[in-house]
């Protein structure tokens, strides 16, 4: 770290401190009984914690307004709190929040999940984006008759070992292999050898699936990865999926973040116009609140009767309510699409634009509502590209800065807009992001 990241980082913090005194106070009793917070790869650089949230904004325990584009990690598609969700909670509340017993509910949900999602005939039901992933491998694995599943470089499907694998850097770059994944313990060896790592966007991935076609039960991908948010896509998907057609190895999109944010209801499925054999899906089905889904064709998803899946609030009806709620509204309110995706448009677009005017060694990634920057002008086609950025300095201190004037993005960097960010929103968020690259730049640091 130079000096001048050094004086940085102290004179930001020190702002941010006597700015947020209890957020503060509250990380110093927390951090002697909680190990961390949410999840390891979430470490804001500073000490923040939220009192509530409503529409685009964000409120802090210290009553400091943010403008939102964390979204709940991206399943917030109508903005924090929109009436239809909160009428569905308060009604479902009021005649009970769990049964440990099915409800009606269920099946309204999977109705209006199955009518958007192109390769559903089927739904069932998890606590979250991570068990769908997870039950997604054993219903695949118990349908084929095979045990191992191949990922993407650049790839996130949640927190169970079999998806903590990543490509092993120093590997070749067109035949990596795994490792486990931020280097993490406790993933066994074993779990590590069932996973076949594919090199994104590089046909080399399809003659991989072809040479272990007879051990390879799924290929799992992303339709628009988070660390490489893009639309450029398709053609790649389209031949990953005759590729595993041909291989008789079953292929998965994870909708995880692309469902019912990309495109519109169909996700990534109807966008790219690519049917996969299964489907998962997260909290977005739920409004925000915790579920998981995998969908697919019934001769596939009859096979659940045979693995063992469930737990006690998979479906359950407060998450059903609430979800059914949300699916319907954006069922009958298509306009929420073209909304967000002019915003995101103009986001992109403006600050870009001054990104290349000011010569800085950033830029921004979309694919529509979702975003991420990258710290670098060379071209970012893989998650290869990613891993050999050299950074000017901590993109967390740019975050910070950010964070200071007005706008919070969450300490993975990924970002979204919903539906409840208007075009004012937009120009603030804009005038934030240039005042925090010139802040950053006056330190010498890009």
């Amino acid at each position: 770290m130079t000096e001048n990241e050094k004086r940085a980082k102290k004179e930001i913090s020190r702002h941010l401190e006597k700015m947020m005194p209890n957020s503060h106070e509250i990380s110093k009793r927390n951090a002697q009984i909680l190990p961390h917070e949410i999840v390891n790869t979430v470490i804001l650089p500073y000490p923040f914690y939220v009192q509530k949230a409503e529409g685009s904004r964000i409120w802090d325990v210290d009553g400091n307004e943010y403008i939102d584009l964390t979204a709940g990690f991206g399943p917030i598609l109508l903005g924090h709190s929109p009436e239809v969700l909160v009428d569905a909670v308060k009604n479902q509340i009021n005649a009970g929040a769990d049964f440990g017993l099915t409800s009606p509910l269920q099946g309204k949900l999977a109705e209006l999940l199955i009518e958007a999602s192109p390769c559903a005939e089927m739904v069932n039901f998890s606590n979250s984006g991570t068990e769908a992933t997870m039950e997604a491998l054993r219903l695949a694995r118990a349908h084929t008759g095979k045990t191992r599943y191949a990922i993407f470089t650049g790839s996130y499907h949640g927190v169970h070992d079999a998806a903590l694998i990543e490509a092993d850097k120093n590997s070749d770059q067109h035949a990596p292999t795994g490792r486990s994944k931020f280097g993490a313990l406790g993933i066994p060896q074993y779990i590590i050898d069932q996973a076949l790592i594919l090199p994104y966007r590089d046909d080399a991935a399809f003659d991989l699936i072809r040479q272990h076609k007879e051990d390879l039960a799924v290929v799992m991908i992303e339709p628009v990865q988070s660390s490489n948010p893009r639309t450029d896509v398709g053609p790649f998907l389209q031949e990953l999926r005759n590729v595993c057609r041909e291989s008789g190895v079953l292929f998965m999109f994870d909708e995880v973040i692309t469902g019912m944010r990309i495109g519109g209801m169909g996700g990534a499925q109807a966008f790219f116009d690519v049917k996969p054999d299964l489907a998962t899906y997260g909290k977005v089905i739920g409004g925000g609140h915790p579920v998981g889904a995998v969908a697919g064709p019934a001769d596939i998803m009859n096979t659940y009767k045979v693995i063992f899946s469930g737990g006690t609030f998979s479906g359950n009806p407060l998450t059903m309510a609430s979800g059914a709620a949300v699916l319907n509204y954006l069922k009958t309110h298509p306009e929420v699409y073209p909304h967000m995706a002019e915003q995101s448009n103009r986001l992109a677009k403006e600050v870009n634009k001054f990104l290349v005017q000011e010569d800085m060694n950033v830029r921004m990634m979309n694919a529509q509502s979702l975003f991420s920057f990258v710290f670098t002008k060379m071209p970012v086609e893989s998650g290869w590209d990613v891993a050999k950025i050299k950074y000017d300095f901590q993109p967390s201190l740019f975050y910070s800065f950010l964070h200071k004037n007005g706008v919070v993005i969450p300490g993975l960097h990924l970002f979204f807009i919903t539906a409840a960010h208007t075009a004012d929103d937009i120009d603030m968020v804009i005038k934030a992001m240039k005042k925090s690259f010139l802040e950053v730049r006056s330190y010498g640091l890009i």
